[in-house]
């Protein structure tokens, strides 16, 4: 089986009924391509925020043109793992953004796509969340977890056995509301 690992930095969902068209209007910034899970593509992009620009640029002077996008998710590291190891590979993953973080507010958002019944988002994130808090809390800090407008949100993005992990800050969804999280 061929690996994905590495060779995607965005992963972009469609909204229904709007796949085609995705996949067109993404391939004109880099190199994207479908996953086996339906409306979800992943890719590779020279420079995240390069890449948000010129959707943007577009967008303002063709309005619609993003309307075929559900949401687009900068990856910044990629792992394999079993249902076995994924909470601990992702925990050890999710520390490594809490300098971040500080005293500011977060929260952990999981996308799964696949081992349904086996890997618990819910349940996972708020594992996440307090981890996170606990961490900075030992080092001083004063974290907070804020569902409505975070400082910044970490977002978990699984394919399979795959997973992705970014950091939309504040002031990157402001800039470009098409990257985001459910």
């Amino acid at each position: 089986m061929e690996t994905m690992l590495d060779s995607w930095n965005i992963l972009a969902t469609a909204k229904e009924r709007d796949q085609r068209h995705l996949v067109r209007l993404l391939k004109r910034f880099g190199d994207f391509r479908w996953t086996r899970f339906l409306g979800v593509l992943i890719g590779r992009v020279e420079d995240h925020e390069a890449f948000f620009a010129q959707l943007q640029r577009h967008e303002e002077d063709e309005p619609g043109f993003l309307h075929p996008l559900a949401k687009l998710v900068p990856i910044e590291q990629t792992f394999a793992f079993t249902v076995d190891t994924f909470p601990v590979r992702l925990k050890e993953a999710v520390l490594g953004y809490a300098e971040r973080i500080d005293s500011g507010s977060f929260y952990v958002r999981i996308e799964r796509r696949g081992g349904a019944g086996e890997i618990h988002s819910q349940q996972l994130e708020q594992e996440l969340d307090r981890t996170v808090c606990d961490a900075l809390r030992a080092r001083g800090e004063t974290p907070s977890v804020d569902f409505k407008n975070p400082d910044l949100i970490v977002a978990v993005e699984t394919i399979g056995e795959e997973c992705g992990i970014g950091v939309l800050p504040r002031a990157l969804r402001m800039r470009y509301p098409f990257v985001r999280v459910p």
